[in-house]
């Protein structure tokens, strides 16, 4: 009895372990270098599988990756793909620093310095002559060829890759990841392994929202415009915790990505010269320059080098949803805000009502139990409570006069 129930776990222990595959895209920073030291340490492995789509490394400190690699007590390999995907800086330096390198056919392998995005620190292990286009270009992997020379394996699928290194022989060991089977009379590989992926925890993956400059771009503007519709609403806060929770997020990438900070003051003042615009109810010159200095300040949003940077389009779409919000939404909620549908503005000259704030110009006013913006004249001074009286009408914005001038 004991015997039999030794031997499953005999065969058992002689079965090749699981491959580990190590998922996380975007710019790396300090919490996801931290996620892949933890994978390629994991202790139950037969393979680990580092699966590259990083514009390069944002911020943190690579050395401790570069050395878990080094002293893995498994094979660690690496992929980019899939098409399209990039591995460049201090992540393609890691191409050169694994047992095995492979890429997809369309995939981008380049811009080898500076290791860390904004830093001039220069870290690569190759000979330089053997690679020179790679340390301020980048090159295409294609299925027939060149590549680089690094680039050993070339699959369009991480499981034909994962397959492609059955019998390899990696650190003394023969790595197992594949079985010939028989499939209508025609011999195939397969994979003969469990494949396990492994991601960030859920609140990593939630701050890496914005970890590309284009995301981060747009929670910036996006939070700010919501701060200023909250402003001008006095809403019930939902759009204020919107803002909270997409500048928290822009932080978040601001504090990691390598930012250009005169383009965020470029941002910024464009916004405000939106909202002033607002304010005086009309589009005139200082939205034209707002939404250059906005379009301008995203395109040159990160200060660093080719490997992290942000799209063309991306920035032309949240530029232009920010002019669609301020020109249509913004103002079209608060007027339903201020205002009511059983009175008409083209009736209000004239009426009656009371301050329900101070206005130094600007504040709010009660007419018949509805609420309005309301401007008063510089000269005029009008406390809360005190009655008024509605002189003009601009926009959606009332004119008024303290209730005794005005009869006067």
């Amino acid at each position: 009895g004991l015997l039999s129930q030794g031997a499953p776990s005999a065969g058992q222990s002689d079965a090749p372990g699981p491959v580990v595959v190590a998922d996380v895209r975007g710019p790396l920073d300090q919490r996801a270098l931290d996620f892949l030291v933890d994978t390629v340490d994991t202790a139950d492995a037969q393979l680990v599988v580092i699966k590259i789509d990083n514009p390069g490394i944002a911020s943190g400190d690579p050395s401790g990756l570069f050395s878990a690699v080094a002293d893995a007590a498994v094979p660690v390999v690496a992929w980019v793909g899939p098409a399209g995907a990039e591995a460049y800086g201090g992540v393609a330096e890691l191409l050169l620093r694994v047992d095995v390198a492979g890429a997809a056919p369309g995939a981008e392998v380049g811009y080898l310095t500076p290791t860390v995005a904004g830093d001039g620190g220069v870290d690569v292990v190759a000979d330089p002559d053997l690679i020179p286009p790679l340390f301020d270009d980048a090159v295409t992997i294609t299925q027939e060829g060149p590549n680089p020379e690094f680039v050993e394996i070339v699959s369009p699928t991480i499981g034909q890759f994962i397959v492609a290194l059955d019998g390899t022989l990696v650190r003394g060991v023969e790595v197992e990841t594949g079985e010939t089977v028989t499939e209508d009379g025609v011999e195939v590989v397969t994979s003969s392994v469990n494949v396990r992926f492994v991601k960030p925890d859920l609140f990593t993956r939630f701050l890496r929202l914005s970890i590309r400059p284009d995301a981060t771009f747009f929670f910036l503007v996006a939070g700010l415009a919501l701060a200023a519709f909250e402003f001008y609403a006095a809403g019930a806060g939902v759009a204020a915790a919107v803002a909270a929770l997409s500048l928290f997020l822009a932080g978040y990438g601001m504090a990691t990505l390598p930012i250009n900070w005169l383009a965020i003051a470029a941002t910024v003042v464009g916004l405000v010269l939106y909202t002033w615009d607002f304010q005086r109810h009309e589009l005139g010159i200082r939205s034209i320059i707002g939404t250059i200095a906005m379009f301008v300040g995203g395109l040159f949003f990160v200060g660093g080098p080719a490997q992290i940077s942000t799209s063309f389009w991306s920035v032309l779409l949240t530029v232009v949803g920010i002019m669609l919000f301020y020109l249509f939404a913004m103002t079209t909620i608060v007027r339903s805000r201020f205002g009511t549908p059983t009175i008409g503005r083209e009736h209000l000259v004239g009426a009656s009502g009371t301050a329900e704030s101070a206005l130094d110009p600007d504040g709010v006013v009660v007419i018949e139990g509805a609420k309005w913006r309301a401007r008063a004249h510089r000269a005029a001074s009008i406390s809360a409570g005190e009655g008024i009286e509605v002189v003009s009408v601009e926009g959606i914005t009332l004119q008024v006069a303290p209730e005794q001038i005005a009869k006067t």
